[in-house]
């Protein structure tokens, strides 16, 4: 299968070309050739693996759901369906979906391209929106005007739990907007009402963004039509299972994700400032596809999530060290967020092995 969705290369993510453009002269971590040959080199049956791990905890965590609600008690019923969505959807959106947008995942392209239909279409996921956007926020990660996917600072209030914990409905309505003014709307000042979407869709490209809004209408089609067979064949708790499930009960995903780069230094041309690596047990790795190794990702993106962990291996010497688990990470984001209220100006501070360097 050859990949017509976008225009966005493999090799597009690792450009620091873009940056240069734009005053910014990346650093990287030097690395033995030899070494980076062969961290490169790609598969096909771990992310096979994965992909069929990830989707099968899904469908028997689904199925389990389902079989409480015609057979058990409400309780049994809210449990089981509330455990379903707290890991519904790694293998799409930000993580898999993440990973196969990279198309670094599978040796053979036509797997990737098939995963990430799958995956993207049950996670609602429009990975050609989020390839267009997530390259330039590799080429000019967090800084200011340049890379608007992730804005810093990032601000972190109370009630953000209590929507992880449940639902955002406000998150919910402005997500399905979104995608019904992408999908059906006429005018391309009404579907690209941002300044970033403006950017990433440039008018001399109306090919790319009719794909988007191809992939937008399909996912809004299909789980239409999915709605209606689930409510009328009596298994109605099925919407809540698989069409609204990545949209609810996020906390998992909030406390894996929002580390990437979360009281980080902005406007540096060095990842090992602007983003955190953190170092995670084999069960957080696996749904969240190793990008707990953040700073390795985005100085070396071509290489797969699979041999992240070896190239922090290869390079961890010109690293900080990296916090060990959940609870020291987030005890480091406390801290630091904890400071930044009195000093904006204040960022993580990191240890390198060598020598002590705050920044």
């Amino acid at each position: 299968m050859t990949s017509a969705t976008d225009t966005i290369l493999e090799a597009d993510y690792s450009n620091t070309s873009k940056g240069r453009e734009k005053g910014l002269d990346w650093y990287q971590c030097p690395i033995d050739g030899k070494v980076f040959s062969q961290l490169m080199k790609k598969n096909n049956w771990r992310p096979l693996l994965d992909n069929v791990g990830q989707l099968g905890f899904s469908l028997v965590t689904g199925a389990f759901a389902l079989w409480t609600f015609h057979n058990l008690t409400w309780p049994w019923v809210a449990g089981a369906v509330y455990f379903h969505c707290s890991f519904y959807g790694f293998f799409g959106g930000g993580t898999g979906g993440h990973e196969l947008s990279h198309k670094t995942m599978f040796k053979t392209q036509a797997l990737n391209e098939t995963f990430i239909r799958i995956n993207g279409f049950l996670t609602w996921f429009n990975f050609v929106y989020f390839r267009r956007s997530h390259v330039k926020h590799h080429q000019f990660t967090v800084h200011d005007e340049l890379d608007m996917e992730v804005k810093l600072p990032q601000k972190l209030r109370w009630y953000h739990w209590i929507f992880a914990l449940t639902f955002n409905p406000e998150n919910i309505y402005v997500n399905f907007s979104n995608k019904f003014r992408r999908a059906f709307g006429r005018r391309r000042e009404f579907m690209l009402k941002s300044v970033w979407e403006q950017r990433i869709f440039p008018e001399s490209k109306p090919e790319v963004l009719k794909r988007m809004v191809n992939w937008e209408r399909s996912m809004i089609i299909g789980h239409s039509i999915l709605a209606i067979i689930f409510i009328t064949t009596g298994n109605w708790i099925l919407v809540f299972l698989v069409t609204f499930a990545p949209f609810v009960v996020g906390w998992f995903g909030l406390l894996t994700h929002m580390p990437q780069h979360v009281g980080m230094k902005p406007d540096i041309a060095d990842w090992r400032q602007s983003t955190r690596t953190y170092l995670a047990s084999p069960f957080v790795s696996f749904f969240y596809w190793n990008m707990n190794y953040h700073v390795e990702h985005h100085m070396y993106p071509a290489i797969p999530y699979y041999n992240l962990p070896k190239l922090r291996k290869a390079i961890e010497n010109d690293l900080p060290i990296a916090p060990q688990g959940l609870i020291a990470t987030w005890k480091e984001i406390f801290d630091t967020l904890k400071h930044q209220k009195k000093n904006p100006d204040y960022h993580a501070e990191l240890v390198y092995p060598s020598k002590t360097e705050s920044s």
